[in-house]
């Protein structure tokens, strides 16, 4: 990885995106499938084109060797991976882009960075692989600073302590994924959590933004997974004991590190619970002519306690809209595994509950260890893998391509879903003029209720700034929809600066109070990830 370059313009490494033909696929689907076409292709600023302001504040000799001033390092640390990140980039939007780029080495380097920050009066963001989606490490802190500081953790990235007998590892906050699950799997074991992100984000920032894994039953978030924390804040380190449960008194991983976003501190290691490398695998797919039966069939999956590693419904729309489908139908995806004995039973089971809801079979499971290349659960899997790379495409087009997730209770989910649908459809229609593609999803499900993932593409305004404003407007009103109905802001795309506005809507007012109070006993200057979690 080291040897890698990040793109400052999308998603992963400058080597990694899609193909000329993966391209012009896409935007064929998008024209003949839809009827959006591009606008505009213009490609975005090469860096030789981007001026920068000059820094506006210096690390001090203490920190010199560990901070920078690089060009490049401060343009990739700036922005995340949202819509409005990538047209800022797109429309050479940098006025904001951060003053230091400083790669601490110990808890000891983040102290003095605070110490650094707290006289200088600078923003400090935390900052793991890069990865967020809705601004949480877009260096666009307001006026009141002098600077901005981004904290790459990536340094401290080591599992310095395997507990084979409790099946548990010590794992610092700056290891990304494929970096820790190297480490482990000499000791045979993983820790399962996979994110989309998963290549270009680290074990701290998943805590920290309350993650999500591919693993869309059981152990869904990261929260499932961490005995402990270790959180550096301006006034103290916050250590947390290492137990597999407790009872006494609030959770100091809960309150302080999990979903803080580096708003009270930056998590620098923590115990997480593993599991044996999986060597029964099964996989299956089943085609359904309606999305509420398929719905149906994931929550009769979801309450027989059977706990697959994966159960997804993909929507017409979606699967259209990446080439994996023709829109006819609706894919249910369902996979099992396991470290310790064969699935066929759970699998058996999970078909049944399939076939009775309505559901024919796009993939037998049986016999059948390549099911998850098959079918259309292969196109899906490969549109996949392929997705992050859409935007950078789309973008300097002028296409206007983005997604939210939440989650409601199973007895509201159809009227739940009709109202955030017809809302997002509506809004397109009155801010681009255009019926746009709105697809969804089930990106995890439990027995109480799924996660609805939503997406939405449409055409938008040539210029970008303008187009920047529409996707604002729309944004703003699939959120206000999601509220409104009773759903969460996100389910596992954490707050950011994108979603602060319905998170503080969403959250008791009181504990909104309480966060504020621990927020000033913990970084009284305020300088930690400024307008994220605490307004």
């Amino acid at each position: 990885m080291a040897d890698k370059t990040l793109k400052y313009w999308g998603w992963g490494y400058a080597e990694d995106g899609l193909s000329a033909a993966d391209t012009k696929s896409l935007l064929a689907t998008f024209a003949d499938g839809f009827g959006i076409n591009p606008s505009r292709d213009r490609a975005f600023p090469t860096m030789d084109a981007i001026t920068l302001p000059t820094p506006k504040v210096e690390a001090p000799a203490n920190l010199a060797k560990i901070s920078t001033t690089d060009k490049h390092d401060r343009v990739v640390h700036s922005f995340g991976q949202s819509q409005p990140d990538s047209l800022r980039i797109y429309n050479s939007d940098f006025d904001h882009v951060v003053d230091v780029v400083a790669y601490p080495e110990s808890n000891e380097d983040i102290a003095a960075i605070y110490d650094w920050a707290g006289d200088a009066n600078a923003a400090v963001i935390p900052f793991g692989g890069g990865s967020s989606v809705v601004g949480g490490v877009t260096s666009d802190v307001g006026s009141k600073y002098n600077g901005t500081i981004s904290v790459d953790m990536t340094r401290m990235n080591k599992v310095l302590e395997v507990d084979a007998v409790s099946r548990a590892a010590r794992i610092q906050g700056g290891a990304r994924g494929p970096e820790l699950e190297a480490q482990l799997k000499p000791h045979g074991l993983t820790l399962r959590h996979f994110p989309q992100s998963f290549e270009h984000s680290t074990f701290g920032g998943w805590i920290a933004t309350r993650s999500g894994g591919h693993f869309a039953t059981l152990y869904t978030h990261i929260d499932d997974l961490v005995e402990s924390t270790t959180t550096v804040t301006p006034v103290g380190d916050i250590v947390s004991r290492r137990l597999p449960g407790s009872g006494a008194g609030p959770s100091p991983d809960r309150f302080i590190a999990m979903g803080s976003e580096g708003s009270l501190g930056i998590i620098t290691e923590g115990w997480a619970r593993l599991q044996g490398r999986p060597t029964f695998k099964a996989t299956a797919g089943f085609r359904f002519a309606d999305f509420f039966d398929a719905a149906r069939a994931v929550r009769a999956v979801s309450q027989a306690g059977l706990y697959p590693a994966n159960v997804r419904i993909v929507d017409g729309t979606e699967l259209k809209v990446n080439g994996a489908g023709d829109g006819s139908f609706t894919l249910m995806v369902v996979s099992f595994e396991s470290a310790d004995h064969p699935v066929e039973p759970w699998m058996a089971r999970a078909e049944e509950c399939c076939l009775d809801a309505g559901g024919v079979v796009d993939v037998d499971w049986r016999d059948n260890p390549q099911a998850h290349l098959q079918g259309a659960v292969g196109a899906w899997r490969t549109a996949f893998i392929r997705m992050p790379y859409n935007r950078e495409q789309l973008t300097p087009r002028g296409i206007i391509s983005d997604t939210f997730e939440t989650a409601t209770t199973w007895d509201a989910f159809e009227t739940f879903y009709h109202a955030i649908k017809d809302a997002t459809q509506t809004a397109i229609r009155d801010v681009t003029g255009h019926d746009g593609a709105v697809s969804c999803r089930f990106s995890h499900a439990y027995p109480d209720g799924p996660a609805p993932y939503f997406a939405f593409h449409a055409p938008g305004n040539a210029d970008g700034k303008a187009m920047l404003e529409q996707w604002q407007e729309i944004k703003t009103r699939c959120s206000d929809a999601l509220i409104a109905n009773g759903g969460t802001i996100t389910h596992h795309h954490a707050v950011g600066r994108d979603h602060q506005k319905w998170y503080e809507q969403q959250r008791p007012a009181l504990f909104g109070d309480i966060l504020s109070d621990a927020k000033k006993r913990l970084d009284p200057k305020g300088v930690l990830n400024p307008g994220v979690i605490v307004g």
